[in-house]
């Protein structure tokens, strides 16, 4: 059956429906829903290692000052030592980081072995061989795989049945009192419980519970007792941002738990040899919730559906393959937490090049986001769900992009200043909060995210019915999987950047300037991206359009191929828009290519707040320098309001760390692009007493009219970093 809108239905009869979306090769609701939980739990466990591994130990500070040489030498081997043991420092944090989502899931599979026989033993249960066992037989399909042993507790938990076990050596455990109930409902109960075990989500569902209580017991409990005991100035954010994770894990985990249920239900439903109706008398002889089990499910912390809800996804099925508005700012959420983490930990890989880095984060993010969104977007149009319409879509699509901000935002990394409050050194500290940013430019970000949301949303639903999304058939999965590679690519380059604007804003040091896309290979890529996107639409349009005697005659281009060659252009413009410029000829020294790029992708240097001169601003983030040429408000070296005029500067003044380096924060790209401040700049740095600065000073000299040289202005913000930190 076919909908006005090309979408394909399953036939009407709900039994006929069920067994199609259950036989799908698309992905379930939980499947999908499940990955992005565990990706959630991954983030807190992230921030918690960064807070116990790196902020609450001191050996990092010396670690970092262990970078600088004792000797001088040679002053490129100098500014290449400098610089490679410095960011090796930071690398090792991020490896030391990257060990709390290792042990959160080694710890989730231990917790998953040992709850299964745990189990058994607190649920007093023995193994069975009487007449229910043989009433499992009777409905075991033949060449289901392994036989499943069948436990019958002595303790009643309140469930009548519960399937777990491992794939290969699974068993149903079961009520005494279920003696008592009729053979139909006994057997409907077993179909439901084989159901899960053939769609696989007992292991998977056990894994996210395990990570859930680990993320409470192991990540929010000590970082909470911790803080409670010494509360300090980011205290308070930290702790309501982490109950706030723990929150939206166990929300998500409760909407997984349900989704679950409903997907076995219909599995049920579909199985052939069961009686027509048998699972809804199942399900409706159970008893009715009690108001405080009501209060839960209206409130989303219900583990299990409502009789009703279960019995109404039975008589329509296909509604359990929409995606509401709230799905997708539980998703975006995720993405938020996820991203936040994701970029820096990418950044520490990459601590040259920040804005491929937020591209690849982008990249990974939109491929989380997209196997949930997108897959579901495809499912409903696949059904011809009205959650996939226009006005529909784009509202959800716009509360995806409201939930991508309130993740970002609600990420423990946004609770504040770090450097300021922590006075710790580390090149994962930063500030990402955009609760003191300008109003104006917070609002802008906020705008378009949202706006970018509903738009991707549209184009999503458009793109399933231009490729004639299909439930079934040899190319239903093909095609989806390559909607959710082209999706992750398309996203890459806008996420990735928007993270970056919005960690700029954040920095709040004065006039933010887009460096970012301030030259023409990221505007020749992202055009690139929207044609390549474009381009199943338009095919879909032309092969519509065309006007021939003979239909049949007209040579429809298949999805999969069309979808090949979409992914191809986008990737080609995600790449262009990202490095494209690392391939052009080298730019002149006043161009901001030469300047901005090369400060844009190097580690900022903190500018300090007070005359003390201790860093408010984040490391690793872009300095000041992120700017546009034909805009640039860089303050000259003689202008500077730190240093006092030339004729009353004395050799004292000139040889303070903190003047030079507040001189060099302050004076942007002009210190750096232009010959006579670069030899003002060389002249300044000679008369420190430093040896990685005074290196950076010979560099300079050699030819003052030349090409921005990346090692010295890197080395030299690196350094004026770590005094900024240390105060040596």
């Amino acid at each position: 059956m076919t909908t006005a809108r090309g979408a394909v239905r399953p036939p009407t009869e709900p039994r006929d429906v069920a067994r199609a979306l259950t036989t799908s090769p698309l992905p379930l609701p939980t499947t999908t829903r499940l990955v992005l939980l565990g990706l959630v739990a991954c983030a807190g466990a992230s921030f918690t290692a960064w807070w116990w591994l790196v902020l609450r130990r001191g050996n990092w500070p010396g670690a970092q000052l262990g970078c600088l040489p004792a000797t001088p030498d040679i002053p490129d081997a100098v500014l290449a030592r400098f610089t490679g043991c410095v960011y090796d420092v930071r690398l090792a944090q991020s490896a030391v980081v990257l060990c709390g989502p290792l042990a959160l899931l080694l710890l989730a599979l231990l917790w998953r072995a040992a709850g299964r026989r745990l189990s058994l033993w607190w649920w007093r249960a023995k193994p069975d061989a009487s007449e229910l066992r043989a009433r499992l037989d009777a409905v075991l399909p033949d060449g289901a795989g392994p036989r499943p042993a069948l436990w019958v507790r002595g303790r009643r938990v309140g469930v009548r049945a519960r399937a777990s076990g491992t794939r290969r050596a699974p068993w149903i455990v079961a009520d005494s009192n279920v003696f008592n109930l009729p053979d139909g409902r006994v057997e409907a109960m077993f179909r439901h419980e084989l159901a899960h075990l053939r769609l696989r989500d007992v292991g998977r569902v056990r894994l996210a519970s395990a990570a859930w209580w680990i993320l409470l017991v192991g990540c929010t409990a000590p970082v909470s007792a911790a803080l409670t005991r010494e509360p300090g100035a980011l205290g308070t954010g930290v702790l309501v941002r982490m109950t706030l994770v723990l929150v939206i894990t166990g929300l998500s985990l409760c909407a997984v738990l349900r989704a679950r249920e409903y997907d076995a239900d219909l599995r049920a439903e579909a199985d052939p040899r069961a009686p027509r109706g048998a699972t809804a008398d199942y399900i409706g002889s159970g008893r009715s919730p009690t108001p405080r089990e009501r209060l839960l499910a209206r409130a989303g912390l219900a583990s299990h559906p409502t009789p009703a809800s279960r019995l109404d996804t039975l008589a329509d099925p296909v509604r359990t393959w929409g995606l509401s508005p709230f799905d997708c700012l539980a998703t975006g959420l995720a993405a938020g937490l996820i991203l936040t983490d994701l970029a820096l930990l990418v950044a520490a890989l990459t601590p040259e090049r920040t804005q491929l880095a937020y591209t690849v984060a982008g990249a990974l993010t939109g491929w989380a986001v997209a196997g949930v969104v997108t897959v579901a977007w495809w499912r409903a149009v696949a059904v011809g769900h009205r959650d996939a319409t226009g006005r529909r879509a784009a509202t959800a699509g716009a509360a995806l992009g409201f939930g991508v901000l309130a993740g970002s935002q609600l990420s423990g990394r946004a609770a504040g200043a770090w450097v300021r409050d922590t006075t710790t050194a580390d090149g994962l500290a930063t500030e990402l909060s955009l609760i003191d940013a300008p109003w104006p430019r917070a609002t802008a970000l906020a705008a378009v995210l949202v706006a970018g949301g509903a738009l991707y949303a549209v184009w999503t639903t458009s793109l399933a019915r231009a490729t004639r999304a299909a439930v079934s058939g040899p190319r239903s999965a093909p095609a989806c999987a390559a909607a959710v590679v082209l999706s992750g690519l398309l996203v890459a380059v806008p996420l990735g950047s928007w993270f970056l604007f919005a960690r700029l804003t954040a920095a709040g040091q004065g006039h933010v300037r887009w460096g970012v896309i301030d030259t023409p290979w990221w505007v020749a890529g992202v055009a690139l991206s929207v044609v390549g996107a474009l381009l199943p639409l338009v095919a879909a349009g032309n092969v519509r359009q065309a006007a021939v005697p003979d239909p049949a005659a007209v040579r429809r281009p298949r999805p999969p191929a069309v979808l090949a060659v979409a992914g191809a252009l986008v990737l080609t413009g995600a790449v262009w828009a990202t490095v494209g410029g690392e391939f052009a000829e080298e730019a002149a020294p006043r161009s901001s290519q030469s300047a901005s790029s090369v400060v844009s992708g190097a580690p900022g240097v903190g500018q300090p707040s007070e005359p003390s001169g201790k860093s408010s601003a984040p490391s690793g983030s872009p300095a000041t320098g992120d700017v546009d040429a034909d805009v640039d408000e860089s303050v000259p070296l003689d202008q500077l309001p730190d240093l006092p005029p030339e004729q009353e500067r004395t050799p004292e003044m000139r040889a303070d760390p903190a003047l030079v380096c507040r001189a060099l924060t302050l004076g942007g790209t002009a210190v750096w692009s232009d010959p006579r401040h670069r030899r003002d700049t060389a002249e300044l740095l000679g008369g420190v007493d430093d040896t990685v600065l005074r290196s950076a000073s010979a560099v300079l000299r050699r030819d003052p009219s030349g090409p921005v040289d990346r090692d010295a202005m890197v080395a030299s913000l690196l350094r004026c970093d770590l005094y900024f930190r240390y105060h040596r």
